[in-house]
């Protein structure tokens, strides 16, 4: 779809605006309350939820010895190992950050960074699509207010790795800018092949996403525009998968035998077919819809903005219905897979506001073992969510491209109506998050050279029911121990992962039962002790010292050093 010849934007300033765009998605994060998160020491908005397993796998991971797989941490999950790839910890900025870590200080999180340039990216992009669709400047800075406004991307605010919705803007933008030759072809190509990269080294969710919109674009190239022979463009399929596959290796995604870290069945996390129009809370205007108990991973709001460009597109829609189904014949891959993408968020059981309505278990049981991995299959509901705000935007600026001044003063108007209906530019207190809930007690500074292991029993391991983990627990005491044992170089046993060996998990924790029941403590450990457990460490021949600190037991079987001296004034009367 080419720009229309009206109020272009030319020359320097057409370059320019790009960054205007990312200034945008910059200054938005500010306005929604982001600004508190910049100053990468500052830990008390990351103590709670995916945001604390995710800095406290980097800080981890920073004192860790390189090793294969890239991203191997071994000091959490001890005596097996965690990466960062499976607590979400971002790999490719971990990575980067890693030879630098002498120099940052202890107290260092890139989550609020990282967000900050998600946002900007998304601004970034969102120009670049919008450079397909018109050539007026202020239209482009309009058109990419509204992906960055995308309620779809505020809400993935407590998860940051999957924050990083501009590269499927980006993939969007290959598929609909032009292209006049093969030479420009192999040019989107590389920019494909460079988004596959990134994703696999983020989120192996967006990885899905943006590859299966890259195969409908090495498709489009091959069949529709015929720039790349059959051969060409099975190479460079094969040059993705390999690119993707080896990463995956390489982050350890594969072949370290993970499996699902809760016994949640697929289709619990699903977009409901309403979720396009279901504020689900984000608008003070549009009232709420019903929805499953799982289905805020299903989220999808097109937007008070995007739902209100609806509303003045329905009004004549034979004036622009004739153009929307010839773009829709001339972009049929992209069109398939948006629909796959989708169907896979709707799931293998399709509910309508809550209600399921049909179940296609039944047929589908054979490909459950494939699905389950992407057990939160909702999300991929923001292909379609992007698809459509591009969409609409592209028959806006179309149906009215002989009239600039009111394509302007309509995206205006949404942009303003999507900005006062936002809760968090009133509220600001989107990235507020909890404290990190870091050990109080002196004693702790008192820890011994000579201790090698925290050990949590039983095992501390977040969402995971196995019976012998059963404990009481507070829900961060991983996040407490984990940091401390990063501030003191010990290992920790607990640990919140999105995947691990559970065979193997199991039979550690069986193993560690076994140690405790025959009174086997290391001397080299301390053991913090569940309440419900304290009997099998109080034995008078099992021989160790205990105390209580910061409200937990903790017991060693050091005979001296200043710790154990330290737990003794702790458990005296005072």
């Amino acid at each position: 779809m080419s720009p229309p010849l009206t109020d272009t934007a030319s020359g320097r300033w057409s370059k320019l605006l790009p960054w205007l765009g990312a200034v945008l998605g910059l200054l938005w994060y500010l306005v929604v309350g982001g600004g508190l998160t910049l100053d990468p020491t500052n830990l008390d908005w990351v103590g709670g939820g995916d945001t604390a397993q995710h800095v406290l796998g980097w800080l981890h991971f920073r004192n860790a010895p390189w090793d294969f797989p890239l991203g191997k941490t071994p000091s959490l999950l001890h005596p097996l190992s965690a990466s960062v790839g499976y607590t979400d910890s971002n790999p490719w900025v971990s990575l980067a950050l890693k030879p630098f870590s002498r120099w940052l200080p202890q107290d260092f999180q890139f989550v609020g960074l990282w967000f900050a340039l998600c946002f900007a990216l998304q601004g970034w992009m969102g120009v670049k699509l919008m450079e397909c669709l018109t050539a007026s400047a202020a239209q482009r800075l309009l058109g990419a207010s509204l992906f960055v406004m995308a309620p779809v991307l505020l809400a993935r605010s407590g998860h940051d790795t999957l924050c990083a919705h501009w590269m499927i803007l980006g993939v969007l933008w290959l598929h609909l800018r032009p292209r006049e030759d093969t030479r420009a072809a192999w040019r989107d190509v590389r920019w494909a092949l460079l988004f596959n990269v990134l994703a696999a080294g983020v989120h192996p969710y967006l990885v899905v996403m943006v590859f299966t919109l890259t195969l409908a674009l090495l498709y489009s190239l091959v069949r529709r525009e015929r720039l790349l022979s059959w051969r060409a463009g099975s190479a460079a399929l094969a040059g993705v998968l390999l690119a993707v596959g080896t990463l995956f290796v390489l982050f350890g995604y594969v072949g370290q035998g993970a499996g699902l870290a809760a016994d949640l069945s697929f289709g619990h996390f699903s977009a409901d077919v309403l979720t396009l129009f279901n504020p689900m809370g984000w608008s003070k205007l549009l009232p709420n819809l019903p929805h499953g108990p799982g289905q805020y991973e299903g989220f999808g709001y097109l937007g008070t903005g995007g739902l209100a460009l609806t509303v003045v597109l329905l009004f004549k829609p034979s004036s622009w219905w004739p153009r929307a189904k010839e773009e829709l014949r001339a972009r049929g891959p992209l069109v398939l897979a948006v629909l796959a993408l989708t169907l896979l968020a709707f799931s293998t059981v399709v509910t309508v506001a809550g209600k399921r309505v049909l179940s296609l278990r039944s047929v589908t049981q054979a490909l459950l073992p494939l699905l389950a991995p992407f057990r939160a299959s909702g999300r991929f509901i923001w292909v379609l969510d992007y698809a459509l705000l591009t969409g609409l935007l592209a028959l806006v600026t179309w149906r009215w491209r002989q009239r600039p001044k009111v394509v302007t003063g309509l995206l205006l108007g949404v942009v303003l109506l999507q900005f006062l209906d936002t809760d968090d530019v009133w509220f600001r207190g989107r990235f507020h998050g909890e404290p990190w809930p870091r050990l109080k007690a002196p004693e702790w500074e008192q820890v011994d050279p000579s201790y090698r292991h925290v050990v949590l029993f039983p095992p501390a391991i977040k969402n995971w029911q196995e019976p012998c983990v059963a404990q009481t627990f507070p829900d961060n005491a991983y996040v407490r121990f984990g940091d401390l044992a990063y501030r003191k170089r010990l290992t920790t046993n607990s640990v919140y992962m999105a995947r691990f060996d559970a065979a193997r998990l199991k039979a550690v924790c069986e193993a560690l039962r076994a140690d405790v029941r025959s009174g086997r403590f290391a001397e080299d450990t301390l053991y913090v002790v569940d309440a419900k457990e304290l009997a099998a460490f109080q034995r008078p021949e099992a021989g160790l010292t205990c105390g209580v600190l910061d409200g937990y037991t903790v017991c060693v079987a050091a005979k001296e050093g200043r710790f154990r001296e330290a737990l003794l004034r702790a458990s005296s009367p005072r």
